[in-house]
């Protein structure tokens, strides 16, 4: 009889012990993937084409997909 509820104190103090080092190991690699991307070099945006773009009627820039400074409004063309 005494056995069966010392059975369920050693289930329950394994399974809390799992929780336990559960979360401990999720919260260092957290704090290890923080760090890594912290001093992860992100490269830089390219530089700006030293040819203006063509004067081409109807032709127009789109806007850059990438981080960087924000595009200029495209000029209206000339007639």
């Amino acid at each position: 009889m005494t056995r069966i509820p010392r059975l369920y104190l050693v289930i329950i103090a394994a399974v809390l012990l799992v929780a336990v080092a559960g979360t401990v190991y999720l919260r260092r690699r957290a704090a290890a993937t923080e760090k890594a991307v912290a001093e992860c070099d992100s490269p830089a945006p390219p530089p700006k084409p030293a040819t203006p773009p063509p004067n081409i009627p109807g032709f127009a820039v789109e806007a850059a997909c990438g981080p960087g400074e924000a595009p200029k409004p495209a000029a209206p063309p000339k007639k």
